[in-house]
């Protein structure tokens, strides 16, 4: 995790985070797939149903990075990278663990697949609320779930 005035930069990777989760997670992937193989039987169907299960949980499963900077947003994962620039969102909305950036001034039922979700390390909520807030047009843009002390 490194900050300084224009950038804020972190690694989460929930999984390692919550080893518990993670081994009922990987139980329930092996068990779909094998219940895949048989009902479908062939091998090759278990195998496909488990690279699809996984590389849907690839967030996870895998650690991603998170990158705030004046520009904007960057998010690094095993698969996939993801840059908008600060005016692309419309809306962020904040919660107990992350904040979801969305390009819509509303909910909206495309959101789950153009909005970006940034997790927080642990103790860097009001650090991220910060930054963020300091790099968006509060008049543009609809901010929920603030902290206390931002709302105020």
């Amino acid at each position: 995790m490194g900050a300084d005035q224009d950038r804020l930069a972190w690694k989460v990777h929930p999984a390692a985070e919550r080893p518990v989760v993670g081994a009922i997670v990987v139980v329930a992937v092996v068990v779909l797939s094998i219940l895949t193989a048989l009902w479908m039987d062939g091998p090759y169907w278990g195998v496909f149903a488990f690279v699809i299960l996984f590389l849907s949980l690839e967030a996870f499963f895998l650690p991603s990075r998170f990158e705030l900077s004046a520009e904007g947003v960057t998010v690094h994962k095993a698969f996939s990278n993801v840059t908008r620039p600060w005016d692309h969102f419309r809306r962020i909305v904040f919660d107990a663990v992350g904040v979801t950036l969305s390009p819509f001034g509303r909910r909206h039922w495309l959101e789950t697949y153009r909005a970006i979700r940034l997790r927080f390390r642990r103790g860097m909520r009001g650090e991220v609320e910060q930054f963020i807030l300091s790099h968006i047009d509060r008049a543009e843009v609809q901010v929920l779930g603030l902290s206390e002390e931002e709302s105020e």
